[in-house]
């Protein structure tokens, strides 16, 4: 069984190793070019992206911290660490998961991005309602 299969959440991110991890983020990149390659959608942008994302999931809860992505097609990973792999056949098909975050998607998507030069003011927006509410929040901003 593979490292992936079992990561649904960030606490099943936040019990792996070192190696572990960069096994992981091997997974998820195998895993991303044969599902893309049968639904279509951003490759690149995703694979470039592997590490950082998991970083970003083991140090914040996107349950209760926001994360925002200036380019939403770059958010796949983001979906896999966050209980929807089994849906990735659907990637980008009707009725199937949303190839951008998609608040209605997921409580993790916080918000809904497709295109660049969005990202900032939403983030900006986000912390300082924050700071306004004295929530503990954080917001991270992926640009």
């Amino acid at each position: 069984m593979s490292i992936l299969e079992n990561i649904n959440s960030r606490e099943d991110l936040l019990q792996l190793n070192r190696e572990q991890l960069d096994t992981l983020c091997a997974e998820i990149r195998t895993f991303l070019i044969e599902h893309v390659s049968e639904t279509g959608g951003h490759l690149a942008s995703n694979l470039g992206i592997v590490e950082a994302t998991v970083a970003i999931h083991r140090a914040f809860d996107t349950a209760s911290d926001r994360l925002v992505f200036d380019v939403g097609h770059q958010c796949y990973v983001h979906k896999l660490l966050t209980g929807r792999r089994d849906e990735f056949k659907s990637l980008r098909c009707l009725d199937g998961i949303s190839g951008f975050p998609k608040r209605s998607e997921s409580e993790h998507d916080a918000f809904g991005t497709g295109h660049s030069s969005t990202s900032l003011s939403a983030a900006l927006g986000f912390a300082e309602a924050d700071r306004l509410s004295t929530t503990d929040a954080y917001t991270v901003c992926v640009f």
